[in-house]
């Protein structure tokens, strides 16, 4: 014990102790000797706070079978704080520490270990209460059983307490159940104890069923579940007590004293039984006690549906227990029935809401519309009582902890008081409880009784309240009042309920952190501006004479008008002509981005409501040409004509609705997922690693890594639940991650891993890495779209679709198993006549199936007939072997997007993956990355936030500017919280604000970051390295930033010609000063298209063929514009070469031509009107790192270094130091 003691002192409790800060409340408890040691320790900073404790459990010896249960009891805890239930503690933090031998975890309790008997007086006094929480901590246990962790000790001594407000009321309590963390070890324990068992492993497993301190050993037996009593009592025992309904039996023997008393009092006979039994007789005579424990159920004047859940969980067969999704779903289902049992009578009538009639004028007559008469008239108001009283008579009650904050606008301590809220048919109206100012002093009278309506919202944009999991519905009806400040409602509350009881039952849902609730909000801002993005782009329209042939439609301005009022947003949006244009331009627009190609509609017939189904029966158009702004001319493709009126827009917006239903289930399912929330907004991590994952040994067929890329897989693979890691340029991200997937199937076999990415390129050369390593004996499944997997360029990754994959397992399987069943049953290895031909055994080796060494299955062997059985099953059920390939995958590879249908729609906690990566993070909508992430327990974001961004951010961020003073104020709220609007969108930059080069070297950091890049030619990687990823705090040389980002080589690329190049990996070809290099609107520079077509066809040795981007002397041509995309492409040296910058994100080649464009200049003017989007950081980044071996810039250098901001001015000075300025005159002709 003084070891121990000594241990946790030295650790946690000493003057600069490494973990320093707290202290220890009471003596340690050895749990198991030599190997689990438990206490409880305090913050100095929470000594005031008698309630907030900490638990610290050590795991000692922590090499070999200790340390593996540490890294499972810490991953439990994780899952289980993922939870955010509110009977379940929260981990605070996870260690290994190998200089003391140890592990620990420490989870952060409130409250104190229960005291049973004034627990047992507290139910007696508060049944209604005590329902409440058996309710709480049954549904905590549904949450942990479903997430796979069983707690194995449940009883009254694993629950802690505390109350909420002393002052207000000592009877209102939390409970949370605590030290399930335990259940890892005692289930490896445990499940070593049977038949032939010795007696110290025996005693080993019953320490961790002795009674708590305060509880008489008896009555902690009496909890403990008909299963445990033989090796509790027994001596040697086969029996399996390894039973998920264990946990059930111990909660509803805990409760069964709130409700009927305690055991020795109410059964003091047969708990005399026990008291006395000899040793030998103690089980039985426990059994009888439980026993009499349901026989007493009947008589304890308990509500029927109480009783029964009570008998059904109490049953003395683990299997005929109830399960706890079973038990939970009873108590929701006779919630209010059992709570009936104890109301008074006068807790059955009516509850009051009041409304503020000058209010309800604009919000619910002039801005909705919802009534015809104003409030302000008796009319209005007696329309407007009927109407709220219609609108929340199915209503539910949530709690929002933070009220309407963030919901809508007003000073925020009135917007705080509305913290209850009633789900409404159409809307959410947040309420707070009503109050009359006493006079002449800062005191308020509340009035418990009514709930006076502040605010509403639309509940499209209040999901998060809307599905909270801890709603009630209002029995008994609502009497809705009109109310105006200073009237007297004494008469009125008279003979009415206090809406306390329902508010005390929604306030101890899960617990809620705001600012986790305000990264929702700005989460479902970005979901919701891309719904109004891609409802702007379908318009409605009426037919201009005839309906055949070439059809004229015009825009109605009046069925458009009239759905736009009925969407502020979507009205706000369409303010600006350049983010929606008029109804003619739209579509010329999108003709003119077609390049020769058909612009093709899809038409669908108006009907009653405001809004387009383009699901139902449509017409499909092709543009022919604009008339005016707002009439066009159409013809119809295939059959049926144009309706008279309708909906038009282009097929190509057909995918995005599914795409953004995805992520809107995504989001609810991130709703319920609060360390996930957490990880995203504040990432925090635990080093799980134990130091295991070190290995300076490649694997086979590897590249070798030096000692920096070890750490940094060592840390991929040991940091939970959240890593992010930063990889610049030709970093060789996709290499480390491929090793770290190699490594962690290599130790986890049975591990499911989900790598997701928003580009398919980018998932196939990952993927292809990952196939080549891994070999078929390692099932990798590249899921596509369906009818997609031949779209799939890549052959060998290509092989393992979904399709694909089936028939490779089918083929090998089928001549494999029948090869083996040929052999005769008296035939043994080697055989003599070699039966297998060359193709069969090299097919083996590839499966890891020694062939020729395998002995044949003899006729009696069962193995013969399942092998039977097998081999025809998988020749006649397709399906089925796809649905096993698919569940049975190690690796599955998907889009972002098509992710969400890798588990076919369903979430369920026992399919999540062991680990989910997302490459590319930073260039994706953080809406679109959590649709993989959700699926998963662990996450790891790949990519870079100096590279480019997500898709039209710049829109975005333009759109919430113009906002500011919008006159709606819930519009104009948007622009106040465009920062976390921001912040939210670029998920992946936000975890990386503040960091500093510790924290990308911390063992337990959520942040890491490649400092190698093994793409560029040093010489090409010095403009890039130094103007984009400088040291923090800056350091100079030279009069240049100093870059963290290492260039070892110099890649000679061997051109012969033109002359100018040789020896030179960096250039610039200026056209500053030279003849015909002018800019065009709509950004093309023709004069550059020449000189790029003459530059490529002088390159000798000649440029590889454009498709083959991997092979030496591959060449690129990149440009900003689309407009100069299009002038390239129409040359036959560059076809097939020209690329936009965006387009080739993530891509590289040998020789990488870049054309700028931009020339004309307008002094004074800012950065965007002189270079628009080529100004912008990110795409500077990407366009200059794009080259290995050759990079030549074409532009005006003088218009970039003087009109391009600091970035174009450290590459220009960066690339004038080591590359080579020449000018465009100089190119031969």
């Amino acid at each position: 014990m003084e070891e121990c003691k000594a241990l946790i002192e030295r650790l946690f409790c000493s003057e600069n102790a490494q973990f320093e800060g707290y202290t220890l409340e009471r003596e340690p408890e050895v749990v198991v000797p030599e190997r689990l040691v438990r206490a409880t320790l305090n913050r100095r900073t929470d000594a005031d706070d008698r309630h907030d404790t900490y638990e610290l459990t050590v795991f000692r010896h922590i090499t070999g079978l200790a340390g593996e249960l540490w890294e499972h009891t810490a991953r439990n805890l994780l899952r289980v704080g993922a939870l955010n239930h509110p009977a379940l503690p929260q981990i605070a933090m996870g260690k290994f520490v190998p200089s003391e031998d140890i592990a620990f975890t420490l989870t952060r309790e409130r409250g104190r270990p229960i005291d049973i008997d004034r627990t047992v007086a507290w139910a007696k006094r508060n049944p209604v209460r005590a329902f409440e929480h058996f309710s709480i901590l049954l549904d905590a246990l549904k949450e942990l059983h479903a997430a796979g962790i069983i707690h194995r000790n449940l009883t009254a001594g694993s629950l802690t307490t505390h109350v909420i407000d002393m002052a207000k009321d000592p009877d209102e309590v939390a409970i949370i159940l605590s030290r399930f963390e335990m259940s890892t070890l005692i289930g490896n324990v445990i499940r070593t104890v049977g038949a032939g068992s010795g007696p110290d492993n025996a005693d080993e497993v019953r320490q961790f069923y002795t009674a708590p301190v305060g509880i008489e050993p008896e009555r902690h037996l009496a909890f403990l579940a008909p299963e445990l009593h033989s090796y509790l009592f027994d001596e040697h025992t086969s029996v399996r007590r390894d039973w998920v309904s264990t946990d059930i039996f111990g909660l509803a023997a805990t409760v069964w004293e709130w409700f009927c008393g305690p055991v020795p009092d109410v059964l003091p006979e047969q708990y005399a039984q026990v008291k006395q039994a000899l040793p030998t007789d103690r089980k039985a005579a426990l059994g009888r006690l439980q026993r009499a424990m349901v026989s007493h159920l009947p008589s304890a004047d308990l509500p029927a549906e109480l009783t029964q859940a009570l008998r059904r969980m109490l049953e003395t067969h683990p299997k005929s227990r109830w399960n706890a999704y079973e038990a939970a779903k009873h108590l929701e289902t006779h919630w209010q029935g059992i709570r009936g049992h104890w109301a008074a009578p006068d807790q059955k009538t009516p509850r009051l809401v009041a409304f503020l009639p000058d209010w309800s004028v604009q919000m619910l007559h002039e801005d909705r519309k919802w009534i015809q008469h104003s409030p302000a008239t008796q009319a209005g108001q007696e329309e407007l009582r009927f109407f709220l009283e219609h609108e929340l008579a199915e209503a539910e009650l949530v709690h929002s902890p933070r009220g309407a904050l963030g919901y809508a606008t007003g000073p925020d301590d009135t917007l705080k008081e509305a913290e209850w809220v009633l789900i409404g048919q159409r809307a959410v109206w947040f309420c707070a409880v009503l109050f009359d100012p006493v006079p002449m002093s800062t005191e308020r009278k509340h009035f418990e009784e009514v709930l006076l309506i502040k605010y509403l919202r639309d509940k499209d944009i209040t999901l998060e309240l809307v599905t909270n999991q801890r709603r009630r519905k209002i029995e008994g009806g609502l009497k809705v009042i009109p109310f105006r400040p200073g009237q007297d409602l004494s008469g009125a509350v008279r003979g009415h309920r206090p809406w306390t009881d329902l508010q005390e039952a929604v306030r101890a849902g899960a617990k809620i952190d705001t600012l986790n609730e305000m990264y929702l909000r700005s989460l479902q801002f970005l979901l919701g501006y891309q719904h109004v993005v891609l409802k702007s782009r379908s318009y409605p329209f009426r037919t201009v004479g005839q309906r055949q042939g070439t059809v004229t439609i015009e825009f109605d301005e009046t069925a458009d008008a009239e759905r736009r009022h009925a969407s502020p947003m979507l009205s706000a949006y369409a303010l600006d002509e350049r983010r929606r244009p008029r109804f003619g331009d739209f579509f010329t627009s999108l003709h003119s981005e077609r390049d020769g190609k058909a612009t093709v509609l899809n038409v669908v017939r108006r009907g009653s409501s405001r809004e387009p189904y383009f699901g139902g029966t449509g017409v499909t158009a092709v543009f022919r040409e604009q008339v005016d702004a707002d009439t066009i001319r159409v013809t119809v493709q295939g059959g049926g004509s144009i309706p008279q009126t309708g909906w038009i827009r282009h097929t190509d917006d057909a995918g995005t609705g599914p795409q953004l239903d995805r992520q809107e289930r995504a989001l609810k399912q991130l709703r319920v997922h609060p360390l996930l929330i957490e990880s995203l907004r504040a990432p925090f991590s635990f080093d799980l690693g134990r130091g295991r994952w070190i290995d300076s040994r490649p694997f086979p067929g590897e590249v070798e890594f030096d000692g920096a890329s070890r750490k940094l897989i060592e840390r991929l693979l040991g940091t939970h639940p959240f890593f992010a890691l930063q990889g610049p340029p030709g970093s060789g991200k996709s290499t480390l991650t491929a090793a770290a997937v190699r490594r962690n199937l290599a130790v986890e076999q049975g591990a499911r891993i989900l790598v997701t990415s928003q580009s398919n390129h980018t998932l196939d050369g990952l993927a292809r890495k990952l196939i080549q390593q891994q070999g078929p004996r390692t099932l990798i499944l590249r899921e596509t779209a369906a009818g997609k997997e031949d779209e799939v360029r890549d052959p060998l990754v290509r092989a393992h679709t979904l399709t694909h994959l089936t028939r490779t397992v089918r083929d090998a399987s089928t001549r494999l198993l029948q090869a083996r069943l040929d052999r005769k049953e008296y035939e043994q290895p080697p055989y003599a006549d070699r039966p297998y031909t060359e193709d069969l055994l090299k097919l083996a080796e590839e499966w890891g199936i020694d062939l020729e060494r395998l002995v044949p299955l003899k006729e009696d062997d069962p193995r013969r007939e399942l092998a039977k059985q097998w081999l025809e099953h998988i020749t006649s059920d397709q399906i089925e072997l796809g649905d096993r390939i698919r569940s049975g995958a190690s690796v599955i590879l998907a889009t972002c997007s098509i992710a969400a249908i890798v588990n076919d729609g369903r979430w369920d906690p026992k399919d999540l993956f062991d680990w989910v990566i997302v490459e590319e993070a930073a260039k994706a909508w953080s809406t679109e990355i959590i649709v993989p992430l959700v699926l998963g327990v662990r996450w790891t974001l790949i990519g870079d936030h100096f590279q480019l961004g997500p898709h039209r951010e710049e829109e975005l961020e333009a759109f919430l500017t113009s906002l500011r003073n919008h006159p709606d104020p819930l519009v104009a709220m948007e622009y106040e919280q465009k920062d976390g609007h921001l912040g939210a969108l670029r998920l992946f930059k936000q975890v990386f604000v503040g960091k500093t080069a510790k924290d990308y070297q911390q063992a337990d950091s959520a942040v890491g970051r490649i400092e190698n890049q093994f793409r560029m030619d040093k010489t090409i990687a010095e403009p890039v390295s130094r103007a984009f990823y400088p040291k923090v705090p800056a350091v100079e040389e030279i009069g240049m930033p100093v870059s963290f980002l290492n260039t070892e080589k110099h890649k000679p690329h061997g051109l012969t010609a033109p002359g100018f190049l040789r020896g030179r990996p960096l250039v610039w070809v200026d056209t500053s000063g030279c003849e015909g290099f002018g800019d065009e609107p709509r950004w093309r520079n023709p004069g550059e298209v020449d000189l790029v077509d003459r530059l490529a066809q002088l390159l000798k040795p000649l440029s590889a063929p454009s498709d083959q981007l991997d092979a030496d002397d591959s060449l690129a041509i990149l440009t900003p514009y689309k407009a100069q995309l299009e002038l390239l492409g129409g040359r036959d040296s560059l076809r097939g070469r020209e690329y936009t910058v965006h387009a080739f994100q993530g891509r590289e080649a040998d020789r990488v031509i870049v054309s700028l464009v931009r020339s004309t200049a307008v002094p004074g003017a800012s950065i965007e009107r002189n270079m628009g989007h080529v100004g912008r950081r990110e795409l500077i980044n990407v366009m200059m790192s794009r080259a290995q071996r050759l990079l030549i810039v074409v532009g005006n250098l003088q218009h970039f270094t003087t009109y391009g901001g600091e970035h174009w001015a450290t590459v220009a000075k960066v690339l004038r130091h080591y590359g080579t300025v020449i000018s465009a005159d100089e190119v031969g002709s």
